[in-house]
């Protein structure tokens, strides 16, 4: 019974998320642009509650080339680009945002944590002006399965399976399986077993 009416809460939320949806695909495919994405992306994220997680999911299933109906994404999270991968069991908390990503089986990210699209969002001028941010340069994060990147920590780069990110890291550099890494830049503290 619980298996039918979360999946008639699931078609439902598509529903209601189908136009929002339909009005970014018009504006992608005629104008290459994902300003309206955007605004839904962040509409979705302010609405509370195991509503909002619904609907949230639901929107990102029609985005993205892979979202399980087994995740949840929190309130005020939401994705930076229109692209992702979120794998079964996937725990997302409030406020983050990412960029294009991975994430892997069981991953579970804290609160506040972000993932940008790799290191190179923004380049400089030959006089040294900040430039806008260029698709060309961002790169796809893989989270592995079964990592936990812990409360405000930023992601920069791959994480292998079953690694846990402490609290505030900065992550630039790839880790390893099985490891624990902390710190600004983030380093690894031991090998887990």
């Amino acid at each position: 019974m619980f298996k039918l009416i979360k999946f008639l809460l699931n078609l439902f939320a598509l529903l209601i998320v189908f136009f929002p949806w339909l009005s970014w695909k018009i504006e992608a495919t005629l104008w290459g642009s994902s300003r309206v994405y955007l605004f839904w992306a962040q509409t979705w994220a302010v609405v509370p509650g195991i509503v909002g997680n619904f609907l949230r999911r639901a929107y990102y299933w029609l985005v993205f080339p892979h979202v399980s109906w087994q995740c949840e994404i929190g309130f005020g999270s939401f994705f930076s680009h229109p692209w992702a991968i979120i794998e079964k069991n996937v725990y997302i908390g409030p406020y983050c945002i990412l960029g294009k990503v991975i994430l892997g089986e069981g991953s579970l990210i804290s609160s506040r944590v972000s993932i940008p699209s790799g290191k190179r969002q923004h380049l400089r001028s030959p006089e040294g002006h900040l430039l806008p941010a260029q698709e060309e340069f961002f790169q796809v994060v893989t989270i592995g399965k079964y990592v936990w990147i812990g409360e405000g920590a930023i992601v920069m780069a791959d994480i292998g399976n079953f690694s846990t990110i402490a609290a505030g890291s900065v992550v630039v550099q790839k880790v390893p399986a099985k490891c624990l890494v902390a710190g600004n830049p983030a380093r690894i503290i031991k090998r887990l077993k």
